[in-house]
């Protein structure tokens, strides 16, 4: 036989709607949901301000590389006639 004392038992739990105050917020819910949904479309829109400037520095920058390689081109055959002028 196993002798010495029986830890005390638990007090029971409180429902949980009652401990996190859910019944009370069934009316805030709506709200919540508003509130989150705002955030939501704030953040979504903020992310497409950033992508679409990003795809318009990619674009400028493409351009830009695009001009240099034009401007290369160019004196590159500047560079050939000379060479056939002074040959």
């Amino acid at each position: 036989m196993i002798s010495g004392t029986h830890p005390a038992a638990r007090p029971p739990r409180a429902p949980r709607e009652a401990a996190t105050g859910a019944a009370g917020s069934a009316a805030d819910a709506p709200d919540a949901d508003a509130a989150a949904q705002a955030r939501l479309a704030a953040q979504r829109q903020a992310f497409n301000e950033e992508a679409a400037e990003q795809a318009e520095l990619e674009r400028e920058r493409e351009v830009l590389e695009e001009m240099v390689q034009a401007q290369l081109k160019f004196e590159d055959e500047i560079m050939k006639k000379w060479i056939a002028m002074i040959g």
